[in-house]
């Protein structure tokens, strides 16, 4: 008898897969995908994605079959954590804020650059994001909890 252990490498295509089927089901069922005349429909980007994704999470899953079950060490994990980190100091302190404090942290402390490079890339960057988002596009950034209650 052959037993093989559920391992995260198996899980997380199926639970991809799961979306991906979710997205091609309402980008064809509840939004449309082309319409005749006036072309795309909101459904069409989804229902690509959906496919895309599906088309992946099925390779994922037979790889996982194939392959043991690498360690997953703390420094992979710096990325994701400062997705997350990002996301809850823009729920408190804004977007902006919480942007320019991981781009001054991570140039900092995870790039080792010198203060005077990690300044130099800070002005740059939030001189684009200002410029460009801010004052050219008009982009509405959320402002985060403390200044709502401080604008209010």
């Amino acid at each position: 008898m052959l037993t093989k252990k559920i391992s995260s490498k198996m899980v997380i295509p199926v639970v991809t897969a799961i979306i991906a089927i979710v997205f091609i089901y309402f980008g064809i069922t509840k939004y449309g995908f082309m319409h005749e005349v006036r072309g795309p429909l909101p459904g069409f980007f989804p229902t690509i994605i959906g496919f895309l994704l599906l088309g992946l999470s099925i390779l994922a899953f037979i790889g996982s079959l194939k392959e043991e079950s690498p360690g997953f060490p703390i420094e992979n994990w710096y990325p994701a954590l400062g997705v997350l980190a990002i996301m809850l100091a823009t729920l408190v302190i804004g977007m902006l804020p919480s942007l320019a404090l991981f781009v001054l942290l991570w140039l900092r402390w995870f790039e080792k650059f010198s203060w005077k490079a990690t300044l130099i890339g800070f002005a740059v960057i939030m001189a684009i994001v200002l410029g460009a988002f801010v004052m050219w596009l008009g982009v509405p950034f959320p402002k985060g909890i403390i200044y709502e209650m401080i604008a209010y």
